[in-house]
C-alpha cells in the first residue's frame, strides 16, 4: 500500500550513488572491500569505542555478540519483553534459556525491580538492554550497577539509538558489547545490516571469528592452503562491499539526519502533547533520545485505538503497532517471568506514527498537515471534542 506519510525512510543522496558506483565498478561485491573497513572505523569512532564489525543485519549482530560472549546452551540471558522477537530468538540460537521481564511504562526499559530479582534469584550470564524507539531506558545507570554487582555481562541493544546520548556519551558505548541496527529504515540504512561495536579486542576477535565461518587462517601471513580450515561453527555474517559502501555515506551524513529526525520528535510532542487522553514516551533523566520513532499511547479500550489506526491508514498515515510483548506469544510464553503487565498495556493503548526524516522538509509542513488529520480523527472516534 502506498502512503503519503512513510513511518522510515532512509535519506540517500548522491553520495550514495557515487561511493555504490565505484564499488560497482571495482567490481567487489563480498565482504572485505575498502568501503567494510570505513564503515567499521567511521562507526566505532562515532560510538566513542575501539573495535567495530559490520555483520548482514541487526538480528546476525545480536547472535554474534552473544557467540563472542561465549553464551553456550543452558545459560540465561534477561531480555525484556517489549522489544523485536530478534532479541529473543537470537538468544535461542545459541541454545541459550531467555528470562523475558516485563518493562517500566515510562521509556519502555526493562523493570530494574524485576531485574535485580531474577539477578538474585537466578544464574544469570547475560542482561541484554534495549533502548526503544531511540529512547534510552531509564535507570541504566542502575542496571549497570546491578550486572557489576552480580557478574553479569551487559550486551547494549542500541539497534534504534543510534545518535541518542546518556550523560552527554553515545548510547552503544556503554555495554561490554553493543550492536546496532542498519536496516533501511533505522537511524542511517544500508537495504539490510548491522554492527557488533566493543572496547575489548578479545571480543571483537572473537566476534569476527563467529561472523567470518570460524575460519581463522585468512590472513595473508597465513598459508594459502590453510583458507578452508574451520575450527569451530561460525555463520556467513559479514557484511558485503556494497551496503558497506552505502553505510559509509549514511554516516557521513549522519549529522543532518539526526538534526531532522530530533526536530520530528520535538515537533509532534508541540502539536500534539496538549491534547487530552494522549501521552508521549518519555524521555529519561540526563539522556538524549535519537527520535528514531515516535509513539502516542490512547487512554483508550484496545478496540478503539485499533479503529483509530485503520481510519489513519485509510488516510495516507503509515502507522505501526507497538509490539507484540515476547511474552504473549506462544514460541516464546514459556520463558517469561512474573508480570507482563506494562508490556500488555503498551501494546493495547500505542500508536508508532510517521517519523520519516523527510517530514522534516519545508519546516515541518508535513507535521503540520499530519496533526490535523489526526486531530480531526481523534474527534470523530470520541477521543477528543
Amino acid at each position: 500500500m502506498a502512503f503519503k506519510y512513510y513511518l522510515n525512510e532512509p535519506l540517500v543522496g548522491e553520495k550514495e550513488i557515487e561511493y555504490a558506483t565505484k564499488v560497482i565498478q571495482q567490481g567487489w561485491l563480498s565482504p572485505g572491500g575498502e568501503f567494510n573497513k570505513k564503515l567499521e572505523e567511521a562507526f566505532a569512532n562515532l560510538i566513542g569505542v575501539q573495535y567495530a564489525l559490520a555483520v548482514q543485519s541487526g538480528t546476525a549482530a545480536l547472535h554474534t555478540a552473544l557467540l563472542a560472549f561465549d553464551i553456550k546452551p543452558g545459560d540465561k540471558v534477561v531480555v525484556p519483553s517489549y522489544t523485536c522477537a530478534a532479541c529473543v530468538t537470537s538468544v535461542l540460537q545459541t541454545g541459550a534459556i531467555p528470562v523475558l521481564i516485563d518493562v517500566e511504562p515510562k521509556t519502555f526499559g526493562m523493570d530494574i525491580h524485576i531485574l535485580e530479582d531474577v539477578l538474585s534469584t537466578q544464574n544469570i550470564k547475560a542482561v541484554m538492554v534495549v533502548h526503544v524507539y531511540g529512547f534510552p531506558v531509564q535507570n541504566f545507570d542502575k542496571i549497570m550497577e546491578l550486572c557489576k554487582k552480580y557478574n553479569v555481562l551487559l550486551l547494549e541493544d542500541a539497534s534504534e539509538a543510534l545518535g541518542a546520548t546518556i550523560h552527554g556519551k553515545n548510547a552503544g558505548s556503554f555495554g561490554d558489547i553493543s550492536v546496532f541496527s542498519i536496516r533501511s529504515e533505522k537511524m542511517i540504512g544500508v537495504g539490510e545490516g548491522g554492527v557488533v561495536l566493543t572496547k575489548q579486542k578479545e571480543w571483537h576477535d572473537q566476534a569476527y571469528y563467529y561472523a567470518a565461518r570460524a575460519a581463522p587462517f585468512r590472513r595473508p601471513e597465513d598459508p594459502w592452503w590453510h583458507k578452508y580450515i574451520y575450527t569451530g561453527v561460525g555463520m556467513n555474517y559479514l557484511l558485503p562491499h556494497l551496503p558497506a559502501a552505502i553505510g559509509v555515506a549514511q554516516l557521513e551524513n549522519f549529522p543532518e539526519i539526526l538534526q531532522k529526525k530530533r526536530f520530528i520528535g520535538k515537533k509532534y510532542r508541540e502539536l500534539l502533547g496538549s491534547l487530552p487522553g494522549i501521552r508521549f514516551q518519555e524521555i529519561a533523566p540526563e539522556t538524549e533520545p535519537c527520535f528514531w520513532l515516535n509513539c502516542i499511547l490512547l487512554d483508550a479500550e484496545e478496540k478503539k485505538v485499533r479503529e483509530i489506526g485503520a481510519d489513519l491508514i485509510r488516510q495516507g498515515l503509515e502507522v505501526r503497532p507497538a509490539f507484540w510483548p515476547l511474552s504473549d506469544l506462544d514460541a516464546f510464553r514459556q520463558f517469561s517471568y512474573g508480570s507482563q503487565e506494562q508490556s500488555l498495556k503498551l501494546f493495547r493503548s500505542m500508536l508508532v506514527l510517521p517519523s520519516s526524516v523527510k517530514l522534516a522538509e519545508n519546516g515541518g509542513k508535513a507535521l503540520d498537515e499530519i496533526a490535523e488529520i489526526m486531530k480531526e480523527t481523534f474527534a470523530r472516534h470520541g477521543m477528543i471534542s
